[in-house]
Formats: structure tokens, C-alpha cells, sequence
């Protein structure tokens, strides 16, 4: 049968002053906005990741956390802002009953009883959204912040109107939605799914009474306005009525992680993830072979894409952990040496045996420089389901994030004094005590998805950021080699058919030939074929910025 592609696009963009691109359109419109009113690019960032919270609100908000890189052209210096979720004082290894009779998480560990950490009152963990934005915004802003918060405020004001994508958010979660009152109560109409935007008939707007009043306090106060005062005690009440632990302590506790990392060097571009081992083991992996002959549709590139991210996976997945909680081989897992290892072992005529079997970074842990730690402060204020958002200025500074909630609408559970949802983070531990990704109070899960800023030649080079999970490193790293290594422009380079692979099956994208899908086939991949339909974020949704000199 001959079947049709489907294939959403964007046209690309070319501006001079400055740009900003995003999730929604309202987000880009915040971001310019600000850029007009003689921001820079950290600015227009920080404005549009705000609206996000507001327009995007399966996707992102003040509860949720992210990755944040800056490339900054006075100095040259990259800058990361990593303000994960961390686990509650009260949170223990052992706090959440193992669910075996189910296949393993997304995150490859075991589901938890009654999904508990998935979802409800005690699946939140301390969020980071808040600080990471203002911390970036007193590092490197140039506006008031009340002025750069101002168009999220007004439409946080006005409410949304319903989406397409909205409803359908809201249908997949619609089961735990009723059974949690505060959810319900601004996600449904009369108990169902509210009417989205259509040419026949009115739609619903949402509204998220409190909303605008946080907001305007974080203007005022910075992240002091979120993490103390009111919006805390709101989100200690609420938790602790229905049996949570995060606490008012938590939220005045919490810092974000703020690192000059050594950037990593792929052909001649320098560049940071945002502390994503991972990516960097990929990239590594990549480095060591010549894919600039290889035809971007071919058997060859599709098995190598799939080989190093698998590999990169599996090592991860084994070996990392919070390397301020527990000794782990952060350097060894970035490090070229493990790469190449890795590389030496990859066939081009066979895939590796599945499962990948995890390598050994530990014998080169030693190599490397740690990123050096800057100190943080919260935030006083004064002169980021998932989302992205990458901006730029004419300047040359190059800002590009990473915003989620995890699931969409996160917990589902709903501040209603402050107009917002918590994230449900804890799903991102492991709930085995032995593992290195376990559950420890204070602790960053992994977060294996990459916040790219590259420069080449001491310029700005690239923002990449992506959405989807896991999928974000299938994005983001496909549209910087699509650029780098085949010459693509970079709207061709994000539409470019992607693969996808965690160490066993190997996702293909549909409109990649048959005849590839089934000689990767005969090589050993357990090939399983995704259309990228709406909604669905099989290989990620990607927006990028490419810096022309």
C-alpha cells in the first residue's frame, strides 16, 4: 500500500535584533516582547518560560523544574543553571512499596504500588522552576524583573482559552483528574472535559484563580516570593491535609545548582547539555566516527544513532547518581577516553547483543576537570509535561531551556490559594534503596535530557532544547548533527526523520525508508516503527536557534 507522510513544519525565521522561539506562541511573543524593550536574551528567556506557565500549563509551571544553558559572549562562558527537583526532608529510600507485576517505568526502574509515585500527594517533589528562572535572571538579566514577569502576568489574568492540545492532555489524565477535587475544580466542566477552540461553537477558557497574584509576587519578591511567605504555606497546607511530605522547610530549604561546566568539543564546536552525562557519552561516542560521508537517510547513520545512544543509556542508567549525595563516575561518563572505549565496541555491520550491557567509567573517573560550583542565594528580586524555549540577542548571548512537570498537569495536585499544579518528580528516583538513583532527602534525581548552547570559534553557535522525556536527547542531538555533520539548515535539521534507542529496541521514525527499517533489522535491531502524530512526542519536540556570524 502506498501511504501518505504526515509531516508538521515550521517556516524558518531569520531576524537580526533577536529571536525567541518556544512551545506556544505566546511564549515567543513575551520573549520579543521584552527583547524590543531592551532586554537580552536571558530576559526574553525568562519572560517566555513565565508565560509558559500560564499557557502551557499541562506542559510546565511554577511547580515544575528545569535545565537552563547560557552561553554568554563578553566572557565566552557557559553557564548552567540546574534547578531539578530535589527529594523532601521526610522522603526515605524505602518510602514508596515496589510494583512488580508490571513492566519497568519509562525511567527503567519499577512502578511503585498504587502509583504513588506518579501521581497524588505524595508524588511531588521540591520544585525548582522559581529559583532556576530568577537565579539566571540575577546572574545575567538587564530588565526590572517585574517587567520581564509582565506578560505572563497579564495573561494569567485574562485566563486561556482551551486548546486542542489542552483537551487532549486533560482526556489522558481524566480518570485521576476526578478523583482529585482541586484539580477537577479548574481542568473540567460540570465534571468532563472542557470544549476547546473551534470554528462551529464557543469554547472554555481556564482560569487559575491565584495564578496572577503569585506571579506578581515573584515580580516583587523574586524567588523569596515563591519559596516563603503565603505560596509556601499554601502548598504545606495542601500537602500536608491529604497525607504528602513537602514541607514549607523544603521550599525555603531549596537551592538550584549552578556550574561553569568545562564544555565538551564535538568536531569543532564547543558546548555544555546542562550536566546530561549522557548526551555527552553520545556525543563522545559519535566523535570518534567520520558522519560526514554517511547519507542522513541511510542504514549506516540510523544503526550508529541508535548504537551510541543505546550505549550512553545503559551506562547511565547503571552508574549514575547525584554526585553530591553518593560517589558516582560523573567525569567517567563524559569522559572521551570511556567514549572511545564504548566506540572500539561498536560493529557497523551488527548491533550489539540486547540488552547493551553497561561499560565501566570508573577507571576514568579521574580524568577531567569537576564544573566549578557557584554559590546561590535566593533570589529578592529588584532591578518551564514539558516544555522549550531557546533565545538569542544580537549581542551574541545564547540561552536555551528545558521546563516540565513530568506528567502532564504533574501530581494534579493543585494549590488553589496560588493557582498552580506540583510536579510529581518523585517518580524520577528509583524506589530500589540499592540503586544509585535511589531516593536520599535533598537529592536530584537523573535527568537525562539535554539543555545545548554551542559556540565555535569563541561565538555563539546553537540553542537547542526539546521536549518528551527520554525522546528530548533524540531531538536535540539529531538537529545539532543534522546541521553539523550533513550541512542542513536548521529547520530541516529538527524535520528530519530521527531514531530512538535506550539500550533495546530501536524506535524508528516512519517516514524512514523500508528498505533501511529492514536491513537494520537483519543487523539486530528490534526495529518498531513510530508516526509522529500530535500529541504523541515519539521523538521529541524540538526548538532551535542557529547563530549566523
Amino acid at each position: 500500500m502506498i501511504k501518505s507522510e504526515l509531516v508538521a513544519t515550521r517556516t524558518p525565521i531569520t531576524a537580526r535584533n533577536g529571536l525567541v522561539v518556544g512551545g506556544h506562541e505566546q511564549e515567543a511573543e513575551a520573549g520579543v516582547r521584552v527583547l524590543k524593550e531592551g532586554g537580552n536574551a536571558v530576559d526574553g528567556l525568562v519572560a517566555a518560560a513565565f508565560t509558559a506557565f500560564v499557557v502551557e500549563p499541562g506542559m510546565c509551571g511554577l511547580g515544575g523544574y528545569g535545565r537552563l544553558a547560557i552561553f554568554g559572549a563578553d566572557d565566552g562562558v557557559f553557564t548552567t543553571i540546574d534547578h531539578y527537583v530535589r527529594a523532601p526532608g521526610e522522603a526515605r529510600a524505602d518510602m514508596f512499596e515496589l510494583d512488580l507485576s508490571t513492566e519497568l517505568h519509562y525511567y527503567n526502574h519499577p512502578k511503585t504500588v498504587g502509583r504513588e509515585a506518579e501521581w497524588g500527594y505524595r508524588s511531588p517533589a521540591v520544585p525548582g522552576s522559581v529559583a532556576g528562572l530568577c537565579a539566571a535572571h540575577d546572574m545575567f538579566g538587564r530588565l526590572p524583573l517585574p517587567q520581564v514577569l509582565e506578560p505572563a502576568v497579564e495573561i494569567a489574568e485574562q485566563g486561556i482559552p482551551v486548546t486542542w492540545d489542552l483537551l487532549v492532555w486533560i482526556a489522558r489524565r481524566l480518570p485521576e483528574i476526578r478523583t482529585l477535587p482541586g484539580a477537577a475544580s479548574v481542568l473540567l466542566k460540570d465534571g468532563n472535559p472542557p470544549a476547546a477552540v473551534s470554528s462551529f461553537e464557543a469554547w472554555d477558557t481556564l482560569v487559575f484563580p491565584g495564578l496572577s497574584d503569585t506571579l506578581q509576587r515573584i515580580a516583587e519578591h523574586g524567588s523569596a516570593g515563591f519559596y516563603s511567605g503565603p505560596v509556601a504555606e499554601a502548598v504545606d497546607r495542601e500537602i500536608r491535609e491529604h497525607g504528602g511530605i513537602l514541607t514549607a522547610e523544603d521550599l525555603a530549604a531549596y537551592r538550584p545548582r549552578i556550574l561553569r561546566e568545562p564544555p565538551a568539543v564535538y568536531r569543532d564546536y564547543t558546548y555544555v547539555t546542562a550536566f546530561d552525562p549522557l548526551s555527552y557519552e553520545t556525543l563522545n561516542i559519535l566523535d570518534e566516527f567520520d558522519l560526514s560521508p554517511l547519507d542522513p537517510n541511510g542504514v549506516e547513520f540510523r544503526h550508529l544513532m541508535a548504537e551510541a545512544m543505546g550505549h550512553a543509556f545503559v551506562d547511565n542508567m547503571v552508574h549514575y547518581g547525584d554526585p553530591d549525595y553518593r560517589e558516582s563516575p560523573v567525569n567517567g561518563l563524559s569522559s572521551r577516553d570511556f567514549a572511545a572505549a564504548r566506540a572500539a565496541g561498536i560493529r557497523s555491520d551488527r548491533a550489539a547483543s540486547r540488552p547493551i550491557s553497561a561499560g565501566n567509567p570508573w577507571p576514568y573517573e579521574s580524568e577531567g576537570a569537576p564544573p566549578q560550583v557557584l554559590p546561590t542565594q535566593p533570589s529578592t528580586g529588584g532591578v518551564k509535561g514539558t516544555s522549550q524555549m531557546v533565545a538569542a540577542d544580537r549581542q551574541g548571548n545564547v540561552a536555551a531551556l528545558i521546563t516540565s512537570l513530568t506528567s502532564a498537569f504533574g501530581s494534579l495536585v493543585y494549590i488553589p490559594e496560588a493557582g498552580f499544579f506540583l510536579n510529581n518528580g518523585m517518580q524520577n528516583f528509583d524506589p530500589r534503596p540499592d540503586h544509585p538513583n535511589c531516593i536520599v532527602p535533598g537529592k536530584m534525581p537523573i535527568f537525562a535530557a539535554p539543555t545545548l548552547v554551542a559556540a565555535r570559534d569563541g561565538r555563539a553557535a546553537f540553542g537547542i532544547a526539546g521536549s518528551g522525556g527520554y525522546r528530548i536527547m533524540t531531538g536535540v542531538l539529531h538537529s545539532l548533527i543534522n546541521a553539523v555533520d550533513f550541512g542542513m539548515e536548521i529547520q530541516e535539521a529538527v524535520d528530519s526523520p530521527r531514531v530512538h534507542c535506550q539500550g533495546e529496541a530501536t524506535y524508528v521514525d516512519s517516514r524512514i525508508p523500508e528498505p533501511v527499517q529492514k536491513r537494520l533489522e537483519e543487523m539486530g535491531h528490534r526495529v518498531v516503527p513510530q508516526e509522529e502524530t500530535p500529541g504523541a512526542l515519539n521523538f521529541g519536540r524540538v526548538n532551535a536557534i542557529r547563530v549566523d556570524p
